[in-house]
This record gives structure tokens, sequence and C-alpha cells, in this order.
């Protein structure tokens, strides 16, 4: 019985240690913008500068059309209603507000409203 506890916690570390992993940008939108391109533009999030997330025209920085417009949704939601978003990398960046602005934010991973 140990050795199956013993298992479903080392299961259970593994599977969750890597969302444990990603970097956190947590905050409020404060600049939401898309491009005649079809380019997302974000900023504010932890100190997140105005940097390039993904394209709702075409495959962009790792990020399928479909998702890119479920981010889009979900950050335009949340700037309208001035709730708090979680936009995560992975692997890690140094930090949030470490990107380049006017840059490709790499690595993004989720895109969520908390």
């Amino acid at each position: 019985m140990n050795k199956i506890v013993c298992l479903v916690g080392l299961f259970i570390s593994v599977v969750t240690l890597p969302a444990l992993a990603d970097t956190h940008c947590k905050g409020k939108v404060t600049y939401l913008a898309i491009g005649r391109g079809g380019t997302v533009l974000v900023s504010g999030p932890g100190g997140l500068p105005s940097v390039y997330i993904c394209n709702v025209q075409h495959k962009t920085n790792n990020v399928e059309v479909e998702s890119c417009k479920a981010m889009y949704s979900t950050l335009l939601a949340a700037k309208s209603q001035d709730k708090v978003v979680n936009i995560t990398f992975l692997p890690n960046i140094d930090s949030c507000s470490s990107l380049k602005s006017w840059s490709v934010a790499k690595n993004i991973n989720w895109v969520f409203a908390s």
C-alpha cells in the first residue's frame, strides 16, 4: 500500500511541476491592440512591456491561429471588465519586465483570467 501511495505522490509531482515552472505575468491589461495583419500586442500584466504574442491569421511564435484567437478573446474580455489575467512563459523568462518592448514574446505558454 505504501508503494502505491509513493507512486501516486511521485506521479502527481511530476505532472504538476512543469506548470509551476512557468513564469507568471499576472495583473491587469494596460494596452491591447490587434494590427490589420492580425498581430496581437499586449502590455501590463506583471510589468510586461508592449510585446507581440501571436497572430490571428497565421501561426506565429509557435501559437496556432485558434489558440491566438482564444488568447486575444481572453485578454479583450479581461481588459473590458478591468479583470486580472495571467500570461505564462515556458521555458522561464528572467522576469515579466525583462522582455524587450515591441518584440515577439517568445515561449508564451498560457493566457488565462484569474
